[in-house]
């Protein structure tokens, strides 16, 4: 037994021993090899054998779970994922609600919330913005901005009351109104209304006005009249002669009932339903007696115009503020505008 073998040193018997000593020796042989193996027996199913040490045969059954993938677990925003087979993953989307994945875009116009944008969209945007006027250019209310070359701008100041905008020397500027301009001071347009009112127009800036209206009627068979109004209220203190189908005063109505006060004209069962005309306002906002003439247009169901001349009067000494005007039936839509007459 001087025969070890290698790498376990398990001693065997030689060619010399004698036949007598082969029992002996095998049990020997046995034996090592049983307490070389030891460590190898025992394990349950699905272990695997792993080194104790690093010692020659000195092994240990452990789970199968040292070394190796066992599962593939996955969080928003990664997809897919597994603990068996082929396992894929991925990515999601992104969306406003939740994080993921964000396609580029050179765009500078979409609408889109889950595009995001380049450096060329970036630059772009920059570029746009700096070739904007800067709200910095106006400081007070009013301002008006004007170009002054190729790509740039100034701003003009409000002007004060009662100035007109007009041009020197090739310039936006203001002015003060000649007498007998026309100053713009209100413009209302009304919807589908039974009547409509403008208060606080008339002042002592101006001495006298002038009216325009144009206005279509829901239906036909109406008149449409002028109120006179004081601090927001109609007061019916107007009396008119008007003047039906001519270019002359043919009628006259003392304005005593309320249907035929401060009437403009009259759209009867056979027009279209459609007015425009013009009155000029006499001191309305001094304390004496005030008077209007107004011409009316109307326009039939063939197309035909029809003019209505109107003088209106108040019947008392009334310092006015604001008028209305009237629908005796139905309702009208249209725009009115007021201008000043420039003293």
């Amino acid at each position: 037994m001087s025969n070890p073998t290698t790498p376990f040193s398990w001693q065997m018997p030689t060619s010399t021993d004698l036949v007598t000593d082969l029992p002996a020796d095998f049990e020997v042989f046995g034996q090592a090899v049983a307490s070389s193996m030891a460590d190898l027996l025992g394990g349950t199913s699905g272990q695997i054998l792993s080194k104790a040490s690093n010692t020659d045969m000195d092994f240990t059954w452990i789970a199968n779970d040292q070394g190796d993938i066992t599962a593939v677990n996955v969080t928003s925003p990664i997809t897919g994922g597994g603990t068996a087979g082929a396992v894929t993953v991925g990515i999601q989307d992104a969306l406003t609600t939740q994080k993921g994945a964000v396609q580029l875009s050179d765009s500078t116009s979409t609408t889109s919330s889950v595009l995001a944008a380049t450096p060329t969209a970036v630059k772009a945007s920059y570029d746009l913005a700096a070739a904007a006027i800067p709200k910095s250019t106006v400081t007070t209310n009013g301002d008006i901005i004007y170009g002054t070359g190729s790509g740039t701008v100034t701003r003009l100041g409000v002007g004060s009351a009662g100035q007109v905008l007009t041009v020197a020397s090739g310039i936006p500027s203001w002015a003060t109104a000649s007498a007998g301009q026309l100053v713009l001071l209100n413009t209302t347009t009304f919807s589908s209304v039974s009547s409509q009112s403008v208060d606080n127009v008339f002042s002592s800036t101006y001495d006298n006005y002038v009216l325009y209206f144009y206005q279509t009627a829901a239906s036909a068979n109406h008149n449409l009249r002028l109120d006179m109004r004081v601090s927001s209220t109609d007061t019916g203190m107007t009396s008119q002669m008007v003047a039906q189908y001519s270019t002359t005063i043919t009628g006259s109505d003392n304005g005593s009932g309320s249907a035929t006060r401060g009437l403009l004209c009259t759209v009867g069962s056979s027009y279209a339903g459609y007015t425009a005309g013009k009155v000029d306002i006499m001191n309305p906002n001094l304390a004496q007696r005030t008077t209007a003439m107004g011409n009316c247009f109307a326009v039939n169901s063939s197309g035909q115009p029809y003019q209505y001349r109107s003088a209106i009067y108040t019947d008392a000494t009334t310092s006015f503020t604001g008028f209305t005007l009237n629908a005796s039936s139905g309702t009208i839509s249209g725009t009115l505008k007021v201008y000043g007459v420039k003293n």
